[in-house]
C-alpha cells in the first residue's frame, strides 16, 4: 500500500551533512533509536526546512518506497527550539552533547535514555548560569546510560584521597594503573560518574580543565574521537597533556 510507505517520526537532529547535490542528509535521535533522512533541494516540504537545524526538536514526514532506502523529508514541524543555544558561550557545549550522542549510537541505536538526556542537557543549557557544569554533567550521563562508564572501585570512597585512572582498563581505583588524580579531581570524577545528576549539578566542580581532560581521553578510547569535545577539553591530537581547556569561540 501507498501509504504506509510514509511514515511519521520525532527526533533531535544531531548532524547535518549537506551533499555536493545541494541536499542535506540529516541525522536525527529519538527515544526508540537514531535514524536519518534527506530533504532534498528544491523540494517544497510541508512546513519550513529550516525547522531541520542542528538542535531542533521536530516532527517529520518522510518518504521511502522500501525500508532499506534513505527516506525523503516531505513535512517538518517543530516541536521545541531553544535560542540560546545559538549563543556563542552556549553553542560549543550543545555541539558537544549533539556529536557525543551520535558517536555513541554509531554501532548500537540506544533509543529513550540516550534521547531523554540529550533533551535534559539541551533544555539546561538553554537556561542554567553555569552551561559547562551542565554540559560536564550531560556529557558523563550519556557515557553512563550508553552502559561505557568506569568502574569506581569501593576504594576511592568519595575522593578525598585521590585516585588512579586507568583509562583503558576502564577503573577508578585508588591505586593500581593508570593517571595519579589529585583528590579534587578525584571527587568531582567520582560525583560524575556516581552520583545523580541533580546533586552533581548542585556541586561546585572545582578542576573543570582536568575533569574535561579526563573526560575527552576517556570518550577516545572508549567511543571514538568527539572533536567538539576535543577542542573544549584541549585533547586533540598534539594537544599536551596539561593543557587545560581550549574554548571553541572566544569568550
Amino acid at each position: 500500500m501507498a501509504g504506509s510507505r510514509y511514515r511519521v517520526r520525532d527526533g533531535i537532529v544531531v548532524r547535518r551533512a549537506p551533499l555536493p547535490s545541494g541536499d542535506v542528509v540529516v541525522t536525527l535521535l529519538s527515544e526508540d533509536g537514531k535514524w536519518r533522512a534527506v530533504a532534498r533541494k528544491g523540494r517544497l516540504l510541508g512546513g519550513n526546512p529550516g525547522r531541520l537545524s542542528l538542535f531542533h526538536d521536530v516532527r517529520v514526514q518522510t518518504y521511502a518506497r522500501r525500508d532499506d532506502d534513505l527516506a525523503v523529508v516531505t513535512q517538518v514541524t517543530l516541536r521545541g527550539a531553544l535560542a540560546r543555544l545559538a549563543d556563542p558561550d552556549v553553542y560549543p557545549y550543545a555541539h558537544l552533547l549533539a556529536e557525543l550522542a551520535d558517536r555513541l549510537t554509531v554501532d548500537v541505536h540506544h533509543g529513550e535514555p540516550l534521547h531523554a538526556w540529550l533533551a535534559s542537557g539541551l533544555r539546561g543549557l538553554d537556561v542554567d548560569d553555569d552551561p559547562e557544569r551542565v554540559a560536564l554533567v550531560h556529557a558523563w550521563m550519556l557515557v553512563r546510560v550508553a552502559g561505557l562508564a568506569p568502574d569506581v572501585h569501593a576504594d576511592v570512597g568519595d575522593g578525598a584521597g585521590g585516585a588512579r585512572f586507568d583509562v583503558p582498563g576502564g577503573r577508578l581505583a585508588a591505586d593500581g594503573e593508570g593517571v595519579a588524580l589529585a583528590p579534587d579531581v578525584a571527587s568531582g570524577l567520582v560525583r560524575l560518574v556516581v552520583d545523580r545528576p541533580r546533586a552533581t549539578l548542585a556541586a561546585p566542580l572545582p578542576e573543570r580543565p582536568a575533569l574535561w581532560r579526563a573526560l575527552g581521553r576517556y570518550v577516545a578510547w572508549h567511543v571514538d574521537r568527539v572533536k567538539s569535545l576535543e577542542a573544549i577539553a584541549g585533547t586533540a591530537p598534539g594537544a599536551g597533556p596539561d593543557r587545560g581547556p581550549r574554548p571553541a569561540v572566544p569568550r
